[in-house]
């Protein structure tokens, strides 16, 4: 492994495009850094103040169009989303990158080639999901703009007396008539940006913790290796036995200080994300035409892929941390001396409490996770 590898790189070079990874190493959050963060933030708001200004009138008004409202509550969850994931990783940005840091500690531990490969299946899963977020944005924004004359055609009088044009991924209003080039031209890009900055922040730090867990339960597995091959009787047993230890205690602390770094920013994933489920499935069931049908079905696919994501390596984090106690237990500890079996029963106590991906205190990241607020989006849909 070179000694200037970047673990993550990734996810990092694509946080620091965004202006959330910082250039340098200062620990001090200054006048600068809190500028980037903010505008990154108040970038977001000329998409997303005119988006529930048209929202609130629809409610105000005689007629409710289910499609439209529910379009902009899935858009304005979104940019919610995005928001309070990115203040979260704000709050947590110094241990975040020190966790980045220190996955290079492992090298003590492990053969450092497996560290290289499993980070290279990380940036390889990021770039893959990233390009379908961009991709599928793509086509998203696309869809309404191939869809304009039908929309036009069947153009409700509450859009005409609000002057709100066809061929916008979201209805919004703006107190001024904006359907005239250039202004619509301004308003369709700045809702192409909104839409990209959402999908790649909400992608990026979720792909970032993805790695973090393949991380961590790559280690676990090369620790299990290590305790399958223990053998009574053995020489340096007690010397090999204490290196176990030393590296399930790091493993441990690796994991809760992950946790810490991300488990509010998974409260999103059982909360907002159930929510945009369930109003995707049921803008599904409404529309009358194909290109509505076609990209609402990607946008659901995408957030339940990642929600998938995130649940399969909470639960193989489980699994893995579990196995490692069938493991130590399956060892002959009964031969070994007493100064042994210490070593082994300390493995084993520490073991007795799974690792685990918690979302804040509101729940645990595993498969029944994911199959809840599946359950919760079909619910709403019947």
């Amino acid at each position: 492994m070179s000694p200037n590898h970047i673990f993550l790189s990734f996810t990092v070079s694509v946080l620091r495009i965004s202006n959330l990874w910082p250039n340098k190493d200062h620990h001090v959050y200054t006048k600068w850094r809190l500028f980037k963060d903010t505008s990154l933030i108040l970038s977001l708001m000329p998409c997303a103040l005119p988006i529930l200004a048209d929202f609130v009138l629809q409610l105000h008004g005689d007629v409710h169009n289910l499609t439209s409202l529910t379009e902009n509550i899935i858009a304005l969850t979104c940019i919610i989303g995005m928001i309070y994931m990115t203040i979260c990783f704000i709050q947590k940005r110094r241990l975040i990158k020190k966790l980045v840091a220190q996955l290079d500690h492992f090298t003590a531990f492990s053969d450092s080639s497996s560290l290289v490969e499993t980070d290279r299946k990380a940036n390889l899963y990021a770039k893959v999901f990233l390009f379908y977020g961009i991709a599928g944005n793509i086509v998203y924004m696309t869809m309404p703009y191939l869809n304009i004359d039908k929309c036009r055609y069947q153009r409700e009088q509450n859009m005409v007396d609000l002057d709100i044009p066809c061929g916008l991924v979201t209805r919004c209003w703006f107190p001024f008539k904006f359907d005239y080039t250039p202004v619509f031209e301004i308003v369709f890009v700045h809702q192409f940006y909104t839409c990209t900055m959402v999908s790649v922040v909400i992608l990026n730090l979720t792909m970032l913790l993805c790695g973090f867990l393949m991380h961590i339960t790559n280690q676990l597995k090369h620790l299990r290796r290590f305790i399958v091959e223990l053998k009574f009787p053995e020489e340096k047993l007690l010397e090999k036995l204490h290196f176990c230890v030393k590296y399930h205690t790091a493993i441990i602390t690796y994991s809760e200080n992950t946790n810490e770094a991300f488990s509010r920013m998974m409260m999103l994933h059982l909360t907002l994300t159930s929510l945009v489920i369930s109003a995707l499935c049921f803008e599904i069931l409404i529309v009358d035409n194909f290109f509505d049908s076609l990209r609402f079905s990607l946008h659901l696919l995408g957030w339940l892929i990642l929600l998938l994501l995130i649940c399969y390596y909470g639960q193989t984090l489980i699994d893995e941390s579990v196995a490692v106690a069938e493991d130590i237990y399956s060892v002959p500890w009964y031969l070994a001396p007493v100064r042994v079996q210490r070593h082994i029963y300390i493995i084993l106590m520490r073991t007795q409490k799974p690792l685990t991906l918690n979302a804040a205190n509101m729940g645990i990241m595993a498969f029944a996770t994911f199959l809840r607020v599946g359950e919760g989006g079909d619910s709403s849909t019947s």
